[in-house]
């Protein structure tokens, strides 16, 4: 008989659930990480976007860690993920958890930041993939002078039920609203 575990990832505890809460640089790689996902949503290339985005913020060299990271998370992703529309207020738990990995990283917590990617959103070796964009996107930010937010991951959420689900590509790859 085969062994069963249970399912349940930690829930972003410190993190508020509007944008507008956010600190700018956390806003600024939410805002690549939405324009990422509308850009492929509409059949166009999201590099030279996120380029223009990152240009005007002093960190140009991050648009390729936030695409590199973008099509890791499309294709290693256990389940569908929630990301907003461009000018949704709200934060999605999935897009909490992709900024906090992304803080864990610049804060040399690479392991960490894989080990949140894997709790519920990524498979073991998407997490693991995501390590390297996710370091580049921190020094790169850091060198514009561009700090996340350290905040805290705490506490459990209920099960989700994954069921059949399974790993989502594009040109589909996620849950807008």
């Amino acid at each position: 008989m085969g062994h069963v575990t249970s399912f349940a990832p930690r829930v972003l505890r410190g993190y508020p659930t509007m944008v507008a809460a956010l600190d700018e640089p956390e806003a600024l790689v939410l805002r690549c990480i939405r324009s990422w996902v509308a850009e492929l949503r509409r059949a166009a290339e999201p590099l030279p976007r996120l380029h223009r985005m990152l240009s005007a913020a002093g960190a140009p060299d991050a648009a390729a860690s936030i695409d590199m990271l973008m099509h890791v998370v499309a294709r290693t992703a256990c389940r569908p993920v929630g990301i907003g529309c461009p000018c949704c207020a709200g934060l999605a738990p999935d897009e909490q958890r992709l900024l906090h990995a992304a803080r864990l990283a610049q804060g040399w917590e690479a392991r960490l930041a894989e080990e949140v990617l894997r709790d519920g959103l990524l498979t073991a070796e998407g997490a693991a993939f995501a390590q390297g964009p996710l370091v580049g996107l921190g020094r790169v930010l850091g060198r514009a002078g561009l700090r996340l937010r350290a905040r805290s991951l705490t506490g459990l959420a209920e099960a989700i039920e994954l069921g059949g689900a399974s790993a989502w590509t594009p040109p589909n790859p996620v849950t807008l609203h």
